[in-house]
């Protein structure tokens, strides 16, 4: 890219960070629970760094200070700035709005970058971001839905796709984006890091002749996996194994038990094909532009005889995308696929799949109209500065304005201790939670059993027992995951073992002979914990190594006197 064009790009980007955040200005996050669980995030992670509670994958001051393992399951690695700049006195709200605008950037960053080097046409750049910016989709995820993971992972996803394509094309040096990449998605959103597996499996069947003649481009994915697994084990070693001693609270069915994922597609008309969810996530905008590159490629393939694409980028692309769309547009295949692959019901809504076609649907519509506009000459930017004035305009007066309309009705105080749909709550503790009116608190526990608790903060509960005959099992003020300890004080002994758990509470039997005493409850890392920070530091350290050893040296010989 030239140095012109390079500017162009930077005006163009420059315009659209400002169009798409000025709405965060003028009211646009002023309620509903997704905000205050993300400001949440933060705000807790701040605390525990300000206490030096390192490291800190469980919120404190969540649920009336029994804590909440959000960080088991949804990573913090990425909030750390923020949590940061919260520490050195930005308010919640100010940090959660640094927090949107860095990532709208990152998403305009890696778009650019992931169009510009898949295609090498400057002007299909130009498009890219405006396009997938100006998706419903994404400016929900900002406002209505405020996803604030999910616009993360589209920040994410399009490093991961010019990964799996330079690859598959033999540029086996990409390997590390690969890695590094898929890693950070993971931590980012879980959801979203799955719908990508799902779609670099795809993208590999796809090519699996030039991935087996080519030995290089086989180890570079084993390579990229391997980097993925290390960077990921401090994170993922602890997230599978919190799953494995409890059940969760289950987002993916309603009250009733009926997968959300159906009961969200049952509303639409034609439940053999119904295009209107589609369309009303993308914008009608979006699907008539994914309609023209559709048929500009069928045109050029037929007409001109030409190759849609050398390095099958686009058909690639477009097969995925009618794969998911299809789900979305079809009820009636969407009970199917969910019949034969159960865990696409986590998915709670199939729109999520838009996170992977958004980014497709850009390549696609931007580089139709790149390659259209670049044979144009002197045309081609005032073409192209009409367009984005066409398209600007279409975005505030839709899903701008529809976004804010919608966000104007529900202004309230936003809860930044909100669990949002409490996905990481034990399901025995929601349970509990129930039979008490949801009213279960340390004060609850206090009371009901006759214990006294003296202390609680980030890293440790103390409570005290007088007057217990016998065994008994009691409930301590902390939600139960794997690596709390209980220490027992009784009768001059002092006793330390892992906590049991009993309706989703940290909880301890105590010893046939106890009377009175004290309990502490203190967090350690377990044993998965600490194997995984093992691995990690050691890759990240390797990484290091090879690229010190790797650096030019640039210093020339010594000339003698």
């Amino acid at each position: 890219m030239s140095t012109r064009d390079k500017r162009i790009l930077i005006v163009i980007d420059i315009l659209l960070f400002i169009l798409v955040i000025y709405p965060v200005f003028q009211g646009g996050v002023i309620g509903g629970y997704d905000p205050g669980f993300h400001m949440g995030r933060i705000k807790t992670l701040a605390s525990n760094i300000a206490s030096g509670h390192f490291p800190n994958p469980i919120g404190f001051e969540y649920l009336d200070k029994l804590g909440y393992g959000v960080g088991f399951f949804y990573g913090n690695f990425l909030l750390y700035p923020f949590a940061i700049l919260h520490l050195l006195g930005l308010s919640t709200y100010a940090a959660y709005i640094l927090f949107l605008a860095f990532f709208v950037i990152m998403c305009i960053v890696g778009i650019n970058v992931a169009t510009q080097k898949l295609f090498q046409n400057s002007w299909t750049t130009f498009f890219s971001a405006p396009i997938y910016l100006s998706s419903y989709y994404f400016i929900s995820l900002i406002y209505i839905r405020a996803a604030a993971g999910e616009l993360v992972a589209l920040a994410i996803i399009p490093w991961v796709l010019l990964s799996v394509f330079k690859m598959v094309q033999g540029e086996t040096k990409y390997w590390i984006m690969f890695g590094i990449s898929f890693s950070l998605l993971l931590v980012s959103h879980i959801l979203s890091f799955l719908i990508v597996v799902v779609t670099a499996l795809l993208i590999l069947i796809m090519n699996l002749v030039p991935i087996f003649k080519n030995v290089k481009i086989f180890f570079s994915f084993i390579k990229g996996t391997a980097l993925f697994l290390g960077l990921s084990a401090v994170f993922l070693l602890p997230f599978v194994e919190q799953y494995t001693v409890q059940s969760y609270n289950s987002t993916a069915v309603d009250g009733y038990g009926n997968y959300l994922i159906i009961v969200y597609s049952i509303w639409m008309k034609n439940h053999v094909f119904d295009p209107a969810q589609f369309i009303s996530t993308n914008g009608q905008f979006l699907t008539y532009l994914l309609l023209f590159a559709i048929l500009y490629y069928v045109f050029k393939l037929i007409w001109k005889r030409g190759h849609i694409s050398k390095n099958k980028i686009i058909p690639q692309s477009l097969i995925i995308i009618i794969l998911f769309a299809s789900l979305i547009v079809s009820p009636d295949l969407l009970q199917f696929a969910v019949k034969v692959c159960k865990p696409l019901v986590l998915l709670q809504v199939i729109t999520r799949l838009n996170v992977m076609i958004l980014p497709l649907l850009t390549f696609l519509a931007a580089n139709a109209l790149g390659e259209i506009v670049h044979n144009w000459g002197k045309f081609r930017l005032p073409v192209v500065g009409v367009f984005m004035i066409a398209l600007a305009v279409i975005t505030v007066m839709n899903p701008i304005k529809q976004n804010m309309q919608q966000v104007k009705a529900r202004p309230q105080h936003i809860p930044v201790g909100s669990i949002s749909m409490g996905e990481y709550e034990p399901k025995d503790f929601m349970n509990f939670m129930i039979k008490n009116n949801f009213q279960v608190n340390p004060k609850l526990l206090e009371t009901t059993q006759d214990i006294d608790i003296t202390a609680n903060n980030h890293h440790e509960a103390i409570i005290k027992v007088n007057n217990i005959k016998g065994s008994k099992t009691l409930m301590l003020p902390r939600l139960y995951y794997k690596g709390y300890q209980v220490t027992t004080k009784y009768a001059g002994k002092t006793v330390t073992k892992p906590a049991i758990k009993k309706n989703g509470l940290v909880s301890t039997k105590l010893p046939n002979n106890f009377k009175s005493g004290t309990l502490k409850v203190t967090y350690r890392n377990t044993t998965a914990s600490k194997v995984g920070w093992f691995i990690t530091i050691t890759t990240l350290l390797i990484m290091l190594c090879r690229w010190i050893l790797k650096v030019p040296r640039k210093i020339g010989p010594i000339k003698s006197v």
